[in-house]
């Protein structure tokens, strides 16, 4: 897409839903330090970058000048479990998940300059929203197109039904765990390089998804690597200790 600049705003390519090996849970799938991970996007192209670890946000003013340096706008936020388990992407809200567990905690606290994304609604996980996006569509800024999908099997179809009929906008994220899922699901949005710029163009519809499906043996690839990475971290938390050790 080419970056036609107006007024300070251009298109930028974004991925907003990133873990790394920082994260309290996927740590045992992402082996790459968040470093590694603005690194590569920054080679790919991409000028804005959230990694939403698991009920904790990774952000810290030394990440965010290392992010600058590779010329990415690297934005606060963290993948929240609420009410229990169900995943929810918020933006920018300086406390700890503890403060945004529920649909109406996450209300209380949001402003012009906060966003939530509702991740991976209908896809077949305990973790995922399904009905409850509906019932608590006030609570979302946008609804995500998960780039995990292939042809013939994609779970994104009712979310984009859902932001169509509701006009919210869709946000193309590539749920990255490795690092060569960037550049196959992102969204371009037409803003200012900052943080608060960013959230609001989102917020105001200003985006354009991008998104092509995984190849099955990239998805097997996948499932196999993280089947193998956790099985691995099981065994070795498992593992008895020898005698005399």
């Amino acid at each position: 897409m080419s970056k036609i600049v107006k007024n300070g705003e251009s298109w930028m390519k974004a991925e907003m839903h990133a873990h790394c090996s920082l994260d309290p849970e996927d740590y045992k799938l992402c082996r790459h330090s968040p470093e590694q991970l603005i690194s590569e996007a920054a080679d790919l192209g991409y000028a804005i970058l959230s990694i939403t670890c698991h009920n904790e946000d990774v952000w810290s003013l030394d990440l965010a000048e290392f992010a600058e340096s590779k010329g990415v706008v690297l934005i606060p936020g963290m993948e929240v479990d609420v009410e229990g388990r169900y995943h929810v992407l918020t933006y920018n809200f300086h406390t700890g998940s503890e403060n945004l567990n529920t649909f109406d905690k996450i209300r209380s606290l949001s402003n012009e300059d906060t966003l939530v994304i509702a991740p991976h609604a209908y896809f077949p996980g305990i973790t995922c929203l399904r009905s409850r996006l509906e019932r608590n569509l006030d609570v979302f800024d946008a609804i995500e197109r998960s780039g995990f999908y292939v042809r013939g099997l994609d779970f994104n179809r009712s979310a984009c039904n859902i932001a169509a009929k509701h006009d919210k906008p869709i946000i193309g994220n590539g749920d990255v765990h490795m690092l060569w899922q960037l550049g196959k699901t992102f969204t371009w949005i037409y803003t200012k390089p900052g943080i608060a710029e960013t959230l609001k163009a989102i917020k105001r519809g200003l985006v354009r998804v991008e998104s092509n499906p995984l190849p099955w043996g990239q998805a097997v690839q996948w499932w196999a690597t993280a089947f193998w990475r956790v099985a691995s971290w099981y065994d070795l938390q498992h593992r008895p200790l020898r005698s005399g050790a």
